[in-house]
Protein backbone atom coordinates (compact mmCIF):
# COMPACT_ATOMS: atom_id res chain seq x y z
CA UNK A 1 0.00 0.00 0.00
CA UNK A 2 3.03 2.42 0.82
CA UNK A 3 4.83 1.74 -2.29
CA UNK A 4 1.47 2.19 -4.58
CA UNK A 5 0.91 5.14 -2.85
CA UNK A 6 4.64 6.76 -2.89
CA UNK A 7 4.18 5.66 -6.85
CA UNK A 8 0.63 7.87 -7.37
CA UNK A 9 2.48 10.69 -5.23
CA UNK A 10 5.54 10.67 -7.58
CA UNK A 11 3.24 10.68 -10.84
CA UNK A 12 0.90 13.26 -9.78
CA UNK A 13 4.86 15.26 -9.21
CA UNK A 14 5.55 14.96 -12.68
CA UNK A 15 2.15 15.12 -14.31
CA UNK A 16 2.05 18.60 -12.17
CA UNK A 17 5.21 20.20 -14.36
CA UNK A 18 5.33 21.86 -17.69
CA UNK A 19 6.57 19.72 -20.47
CA UNK A 20 9.73 22.20 -20.70
CA UNK A 21 10.37 21.21 -16.95
CA UNK A 22 9.79 17.45 -17.07
CA UNK A 23 12.55 17.87 -20.23
CA UNK A 24 14.80 19.90 -18.13
CA UNK A 25 14.93 17.17 -15.46
CA UNK A 26 15.19 14.56 -17.88
CA UNK A 27 18.97 16.33 -19.34
CA UNK A 28 19.80 17.07 -16.04
CA UNK A 29 19.63 13.48 -14.82
CA UNK A 30 21.36 12.62 -18.31
CA UNK A 31 24.57 15.30 -17.22
CA UNK A 32 24.43 13.87 -13.65
CA UNK A 33 25.37 10.48 -14.94
CA UNK A 34 27.68 11.31 -17.70
CA UNK A 35 29.68 13.57 -15.55
CA UNK A 36 29.18 10.84 -12.81
CA UNK A 37 30.19 8.47 -15.08
CA UNK A 38 33.65 10.77 -15.88
CA UNK A 39 34.30 11.60 -12.77
CA UNK A 40 34.63 7.31 -12.03
CA UNK A 41 36.26 7.19 -15.38
CA UNK A 42 39.16 9.09 -14.44
CA UNK A 43 39.31 8.06 -10.99
CA UNK A 44 39.59 4.46 -11.77
CA UNK A 45 42.10 5.11 -14.93
CA UNK A 46 44.03 7.22 -12.69
CA UNK A 47 44.41 4.40 -10.06
CA UNK A 48 45.37 2.14 -13.24
CA UNK A 49 47.89 4.44 -14.60
CA UNK A 50 49.12 7.14 -11.91
CA UNK A 51 50.74 8.64 -15.38
CA UNK A 52 47.38 9.05 -16.21
CA UNK A 53 46.59 11.19 -13.36
CA UNK A 54 49.81 12.99 -13.00
CA UNK A 55 49.15 14.12 -16.23
CA UNK A 56 46.17 15.31 -15.97
CA UNK A 57 47.34 17.50 -13.04
CA UNK A 58 49.97 18.92 -14.26
CA UNK A 59 47.46 20.10 -17.60
CA UNK A 60 45.26 21.22 -14.93
CA UNK A 61 48.24 23.42 -13.05
CA UNK A 62 49.34 24.57 -16.46
CA UNK A 63 46.09 25.71 -18.17
CA UNK A 64 44.46 26.78 -14.51
CA UNK A 65 45.96 26.70 -11.53
CA UNK A 66 49.29 28.69 -12.28
CA UNK A 67 47.82 31.01 -14.04
CA UNK A 68 45.21 32.28 -11.30
CA UNK A 69 45.94 30.29 -7.84
CA UNK A 70 48.56 32.79 -7.01
CA UNK A 71 46.35 35.78 -7.09
CA UNK A 72 45.06 37.62 -4.48
CA UNK A 73 41.00 36.80 -3.25
CA UNK A 74 39.37 39.59 -4.92
CA UNK A 75 41.17 39.50 -8.14
CA UNK A 76 41.15 35.57 -7.92
CA UNK A 77 37.17 35.46 -7.79
CA UNK A 78 37.03 37.28 -10.50
CA UNK A 79 39.46 34.81 -12.52
CA UNK A 80 37.31 31.90 -11.35
CA UNK A 81 34.33 33.62 -12.30
CA UNK A 82 35.47 34.31 -15.87
CA UNK A 83 37.37 30.49 -16.11
CA UNK A 84 34.12 28.82 -15.10
CA UNK A 85 31.45 31.40 -17.03
CA UNK A 86 33.63 30.37 -19.85
CA UNK A 87 33.45 26.71 -19.50
CA UNK A 88 29.22 27.21 -18.87
CA UNK A 89 29.06 29.33 -21.42
CA UNK A 90 30.97 26.44 -24.07
CA UNK A 91 28.39 23.04 -22.47
CA UNK A 92 25.53 25.73 -23.09
CA UNK A 93 26.43 26.97 -26.86
CA UNK A 94 28.10 23.51 -27.62
CA UNK A 95 24.51 22.17 -27.70
CA UNK A 96 24.23 24.16 -31.24
CA UNK A 97 26.41 21.79 -32.69
CA UNK A 98 23.21 19.03 -32.21
CA UNK A 99 24.49 18.88 -28.00
CA UNK A 100 28.11 16.49 -29.13
CA UNK A 101 30.43 19.37 -27.78
CA UNK A 102 27.92 19.69 -24.61
CA UNK A 103 28.28 16.08 -24.17
CA UNK A 104 31.90 16.05 -25.02
CA UNK A 105 33.32 19.30 -22.60
CA UNK A 106 31.05 17.96 -19.95
CA UNK A 107 32.31 14.14 -20.00
CA UNK A 108 36.29 15.44 -20.62
CA UNK A 109 35.25 17.16 -17.45
CA UNK A 110 34.24 14.79 -15.69
CA UNK A 111 37.47 12.45 -16.71
CA UNK A 112 39.60 15.29 -15.18
CA UNK A 113 38.24 15.86 -11.89
CA UNK A 114 38.41 12.27 -11.27
CA UNK A 115 41.42 11.77 -12.32
CA UNK A 116 42.43 15.12 -10.11
CA UNK A 117 40.50 13.21 -7.17
CA UNK A 118 42.84 10.48 -7.49
CA UNK A 119 46.33 11.94 -7.65
CA UNK A 120 45.36 14.87 -4.66
CA UNK A 121 43.62 12.20 -2.66
CA UNK A 122 46.71 10.01 -2.85
CA UNK A 123 48.98 12.83 -1.43
CA UNK A 124 47.13 14.96 1.07
CA UNK A 125 44.43 12.59 1.70
CA UNK A 126 40.54 12.47 1.13
CA UNK A 127 39.43 14.53 3.60
CA UNK A 128 41.98 17.58 2.82
CA UNK A 129 40.63 16.38 -0.78
CA UNK A 130 36.74 16.82 0.08
CA UNK A 131 38.09 20.53 1.81
CA UNK A 132 38.99 21.50 -1.11
CA UNK A 133 36.56 20.87 -3.13
CA UNK A 134 33.10 20.76 -1.14
CA UNK A 135 33.16 24.51 0.30
CA UNK A 136 32.89 25.69 -3.68
CA UNK A 137 31.73 22.50 -5.24
CA UNK A 138 28.49 21.88 -3.56
CA UNK A 139 27.31 25.63 -6.03
CA UNK A 140 29.61 24.63 -9.07
CA UNK A 141 28.82 21.04 -9.57
CA UNK A 142 25.36 22.06 -9.91
CA UNK A 143 25.45 24.93 -12.15
CA UNK A 144 27.79 22.95 -14.63
CA UNK A 145 25.23 20.18 -15.07
CA UNK A 146 22.65 22.96 -15.16
CA UNK A 147 24.45 24.25 -18.22
CA UNK A 148 24.76 20.95 -19.90
CA UNK A 149 21.05 20.37 -19.37
CA UNK A 150 20.36 23.62 -20.95
CA UNK A 151 22.96 22.90 -23.49
CA UNK A 152 21.29 19.73 -24.40
CA UNK A 153 17.93 21.78 -24.63
CA UNK A 154 18.91 23.43 -27.15
CA UNK A 155 20.85 20.55 -28.74
CA UNK A 156 16.93 18.71 -29.45
CA UNK A 157 16.17 21.93 -30.61
CA UNK A 158 18.42 22.41 -32.63
CA UNK A 159 17.36 19.02 -34.39
CA UNK A 160 13.64 19.50 -34.00
CA UNK A 161 14.47 22.78 -36.22
CA UNK A 162 16.39 20.86 -38.90
CA UNK A 163 13.36 18.21 -39.58
CA UNK A 164 10.84 20.45 -39.60
CA UNK A 165 9.25 20.51 -35.94
CA UNK A 166 10.85 23.51 -33.72
CA UNK A 167 12.22 27.04 -33.94
CA UNK A 168 15.99 26.55 -32.12
CA UNK A 169 16.16 30.22 -31.97
CA UNK A 170 12.91 30.79 -30.13
CA UNK A 171 14.18 27.81 -28.06
CA UNK A 172 17.58 29.62 -27.81
CA UNK A 173 16.20 33.09 -26.61
CA UNK A 174 14.60 31.02 -23.59
CA UNK A 175 17.35 28.87 -22.55
CA UNK A 176 19.50 32.24 -22.47
CA UNK A 177 17.35 34.06 -20.29
CA UNK A 178 17.41 30.64 -18.15
CA UNK A 179 20.98 31.25 -18.71
CA UNK A 180 21.86 34.75 -18.13
CA UNK A 181 19.08 35.04 -14.75
CA UNK A 182 20.48 31.62 -13.33
CA UNK A 183 23.36 30.59 -13.99
CA UNK A 184 25.61 33.28 -14.03
CA UNK A 185 25.12 34.88 -10.81
CA UNK A 186 25.54 30.90 -8.64
CA UNK A 187 29.14 31.06 -11.02
CA UNK A 188 29.93 34.68 -9.16
CA UNK A 189 28.66 33.17 -5.59
CA UNK A 190 31.00 29.82 -6.48
CA UNK A 191 33.87 32.04 -7.12
CA UNK A 192 33.64 33.99 -4.14
CA UNK A 193 33.51 31.24 -2.00
CA UNK A 194 35.86 29.32 -3.79
CA UNK A 195 38.49 32.24 -3.72
CA UNK A 196 37.64 33.42 -0.15
CA UNK A 197 35.91 30.37 1.97
CA UNK A 198 37.53 27.00 0.46
CA UNK A 199 40.93 28.56 1.66
CA UNK A 200 40.18 29.11 5.12
CA UNK A 201 38.71 25.71 4.99
CA UNK A 202 41.64 24.42 4.00
CA UNK A 203 43.89 26.17 6.31
CA UNK A 204 42.18 24.66 9.12
CA UNK A 205 42.63 21.01 7.72
CA UNK A 206 45.83 21.47 7.20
Amino acid sequence: MSDSGNSLRSEGFFSSLSSFQREFLRYFSISLIIFVAGCVGGFLTARADPVFGETLLTLFQDLVSNEIMADDPPYLALQLFLNNLQACVLLFIGGAAFGIVTLFVLSFNGIVIGGIMEVVGGKTGGLVMLAAIIPHGIFEIPVVLVSSALGMMLGRAVVLEFIGQGDASLQAMKLGTIFVKYIIPFIAFAACVEAFITPAVLQLMT
